[in-house]
């Protein structure tokens, strides 16, 4: 009984992911497949924290551990679009948060090292990512990346989950041919612009700003 329950509760919850995908992500003009393909198989109520399984597929910032949010299923759509992430780039994520956009990461690129300044919730993250449908090819710490900024430049990919106030302490450490995804805007503003920084060879480089929403500041 307890299995066939639990079994159908799945069910229902990949259901949930579905729906929400094809009824809202799409509409926000998402059209990759290999995105929309992540999306509905990493069912996002598992990395919802109990009190609000009700609202894992509604568009809203979800409280977490540490006074910290879960991005907007909208956001992280956007942003896993415009990062255009293949199969044989290494992504550093920081901000693990509950391990849900890692884990949708994982499923693009080759390896994931996804760290968070709260112990809590990197612990969470590592728990939450051992899924039979998840690939092992994550890696979460808790550290404090301003703790060592060196790291960035051994990424493909950087993912920075809270905002800053100047994209400096990210582009100044990434290797050329890299690119990373940050939330730019004071500290005390409601609203951050999302946005890609490509760096790319001989110092230059191209910033794209796909969003905006409202995010919490780095933890410094």
């Amino acid at each position: 009984y307890n299995n066939t329950k639990l079994a159908t509760e799945m069910k229902v919850e990949n259901i949930d992911t579905i729906n929400m995908v094809k009824n809202h992500i799409r509409t926000l003009n998402v059209i990759d497949d290999r995105v929309l393909n992540v999306l509905k198989e990493v069912q996002r109520n598992l990395f919802v924290p109990n009190a609000y399984k009700n609202f894992a597929h509604l568009d809203i910032n979800i409280p977490i551990e540490g006074g910290q949010h879960m991005l907007m299923p909208s956001v992280e759509a956007k942003l896993l679009q415009a990062l255009n992430i293949k199969s044989h780039e290494n992504i550093l994520v920081i901000g693990s948060g509950t391990g849900y956009l890692s884990s949708c990461v994982s499923l693009l690129g080759s390896t994931v090292f996804s760290i968070d300044i709260n112990k809590k919730l990197a612990d969470l993250s590592e728990k939450n990512s051992k899924q039979s449908f998840l690939k092992n090819n994550m890696l979460f710490k808790h550290m404090d990346i301003l703790g060592d900024l060196s790291i960035i430049k051994k990424y493909d990919v950087i993912i920075l989950t809270s905002s800053i106030d100047t994209s400096d302490i990210i582009a100044n450490n990434m290797s050329h041919n890299s690119r990373s995804f940050i939330f730019l805007g004071d500290y005390d503003s409601p609203i951050k612009t999302g946005m890609v920084f490509s760096k790319l060879k001989e110092s230059g480089s191209l910033v794209e700003q796909v969003l905006e929403t409202n995010v919490k500041a780095l933890i410094i």
